[in-house]
This record gives structure tokens, sequence and C-alpha cells, in this order.
């Protein structure tokens, strides 16, 4: 569900207790990038009131900053009170923002989260992005696939086969793979771009393991595709997968970058849930129960889940259930990836100028730029 669609989604999802902040100038290590020692949460922030925002968790601190494009970006914002920020990935040596609902897509150095370029979004809707090569990406939207050409931030060429709403990206490596809402799974060969295979009733994808495996759902079923032989195998889940088209966002379905296991949560088609699933390849019976469970009076909100490979993590966040100032409360958990162990939890608020901001960040996914 986009900020748009929040209030529908009102009486199902949200989150904890608050604690304020103190805006606190963060020491950076001069070895490594301003943002380069942690990871970035990607927010949608309050539709009709403000643009969309990240913050930046770091390492060397065990702090999160907020408002980071802002700060870095002086005078500029990243989207628009009418746009949606849903999606964020980096690509060689930046990082893509992508706007839904007539947002632009704006290009940022990895290190600094400086703007380096940026594409209107009026007249579009944009989804998700991901490369092809050093010059080129793949850019869904609600019309079908464009080819973004990455040094002049433009947007001509549309791809055949996957018209209507299009999300979810994933290069795999020979192959290509897009979620559409009327074609399902579709499979475009990397070297011309041409369709290889289409899959319908996909629910949510992509996750890619350690062993080159694809990961994505499909009713009552969890599935593994062999990215170069295209052969996929199954396994049945508690649940029946709900899509994502609602008011679209991310799947929540990730990947261990260390092990071949899948997270995904157990939400609805409006995002949401309170049970998050790990599954271990060839391992049913690690499916037997939810890995995660969110506490009391909290849940996800999108895709609030993240694998930290640099300390073997798994991130989530929730929102606070009810309604109004209820979406003011965000929490952000450290568990044990293997375990599921809650080993830290951090309550954040919106901080500018040393003042709590009761705005509503709607967290929509993480991104970790290595």
């Amino acid at each position: 569900m986009s900020r748009s669609g929040a209030a529908i989604a009102a009486a199902v999802i949200l989150f904890t207790s608050c604690q304020k902040e103190t805006a606190v100038p963060d020491p950076i290590d001069p070895v490594v990038g301003k943002y380069e020692d942690g990871f970035f949460l990607i927010h949608e922030g309050w539709f009709g009131r403000g643009s969309g925002e990240a913050s930046f968790f770091r390492y060397s601190t065990e702090q999160l900053s907020d408002s980071v494009f802002l700060k870095e970006n002086k005078g500029k914002e990243a989207g628009t009170a009418s746009s949606t920020l849903q999606y964020a990935a980096k690509l060689n040596d930046k990082i893509y923002l992508v706007n839904k609902a007539g947002g632009p897509v704006i290009a940022v150095d990895a290190k600094t989260f400086k703007e380096t370029g940026r594409m209107s979004g009026t007249g579009n809707d944009f989804r998700a992005i991901a490369g092809l090569d050093d010059q080129t990406a793949l850019l869904s939207s609600s019309n079908g696939i464009f080819l973004l050409d990455l040094r002049s931030m433009k947007a001509n060429t549309k791809l055949a086969a996957a018209s209507g709403q299009v999300g979810d990206l994933l290069n795999a490596g020979t192959h290509i793979f897009a979620l559409s809402q009327s074609e399902g799974a579709v499979i475009y060969k990397r070297s011309d771009l041409s369709v290889a295979k289409k899959i319908k009733g996909v629910t949510q994808g992509f996750a890619q393991t350690p062993d080159k495996q694809v990961w994505y759902t499909k009713g009552k079923f969890l599935y593994n595709i062999d990215p170069g032989t295209l052969v996929a195998d199954s396994v049945e889940l508690p649940w029946t997968t709900s899509s994502t088209w609602f008011a679209w966002y991310p799947s929540p379905i990730i990947a261990s970058t260390r092990e071949n296991t899948v997270y995904l949560v157990r939400s609805a088609s409006f995002g949401g849930g309170k049970e998050l699933y790990r599954y271990v390849s060839g391992k049913k019976e690690s499916l037997a129960l939810p890995f995660i469970i969110m506490p009391d009076k909290q849940s996800f909100y999108k895709k609030n889940l993240g694998f930290d490979g640099k300390r073997n993590e798994l991130v989530t966040t929730s929102v606070q259930d009810g309604f109004g100032s209820n979406y003011t409360v965000n929490t952000l958990y450290f568990h044990d990836a293997q375990t599921g162990a809650l080993k830290k939890r951090m309550p954040f608020n919106k901080v500018m100028n040393g003042t709590i901001d009761e705005s509503y960040y709607f967290t929509s996914m993480f991104l970790f730029p290595d």
C-alpha cells in the first residue's frame, strides 16, 4: 500500500513504544565514504504533506541518521508531496531512488548521497529498477518496462511482452526476471531482451540465494528456479500468498547472502502482517512455524525485512497498530539470522534541527549498499 492507500489499511497494520532522539552529528570514519559503513531505510513519507526520505544506520556509531537526502542536497527533496518514494537500488557507484505516483527517479552518489541526476516522473508511475550494464537499466512502471539510459537519465524505449502494471525486477545473470500483474513472471534473455519464458499466477518475487536459485511465490507455494535452465521446483507454504498490486509495493521476500535461505513476510495485498517465515533450502520443516512474530500492537508495513550480510543479521521495522498518531511510532529491530532471536530494538522518529517532527515515515524497504 502506498501512502495514498494508508487509510484503507490503517485497521490492519502498525506499531511500538516511542523514544525521543537527540540530533547529534555523526562521527564519520575517514577511511570509508560517508554512507558506506551501514545501510539505508527507504521511507514513503506522508502523502500530500512532503516527499519520501532515507535514513542511514551507521555501524560505527550504532545510530540512525534521519532525512539523509535533504541534509546532503540543500533545497532539494527526494520526491514530491504527491508521489511516493517506494524503491531504491545501488547500480555501479550510484544509488537510484524510484518514486511512484508521478514522482522522479533520482541518482545519487553512493558514498556521499549527493544528487547527480534526475528524471521527471510527470505522467508516469515508476516502480522498481534493475541494472543491465554500466550504462543501462530496466525501469518498471504501471505501463510496462522501460530502458533507462543511466548517463542521460532518459527512458524512451519500452520493452515488449509486459504491458500494464510491472513491479519487481531482478537481474539474475543470463536472465532478467520481471513481475507483471497480467502476465505473472516474465523472464527475459539478458543478451537481447527477448522473452524466454512466462509463468502465470506469480504473486511475489524475486530473491536470489548464493546457489544462484531465484525464488518467488505462487498460490500456496514458494518456488525456486534455475536462472540458466529455467527449471523450477517448489515447497508448500503454511498460507496462500497475496500479490502486491493493491497499491504496489516491493515484494516482502529476500534471501540470505551467506546461505541458501529465504525470508518472507506473511502479508496481505496492501502490506502489513505480523509473521515472518524462514525457509532453509531443502528443509520443509523450517516452515513449520513463524521465524519471527512482531511484538504486541506492532506490525510490518511493506517490505520491512532486510538481510545484513556484514553482520549476519536480519533487520526489520514495525509501525504501531491503530490510526493517526500511531503512524509516528516506528521501531527498528536486529535479529540473529539463524535463530530469529531479537538482539536489539531501536525506536526512531524524524529529527530535524534537534526537534522531533511528528511526521509519518511509512518505511517501504531496506537498502544495503554492498
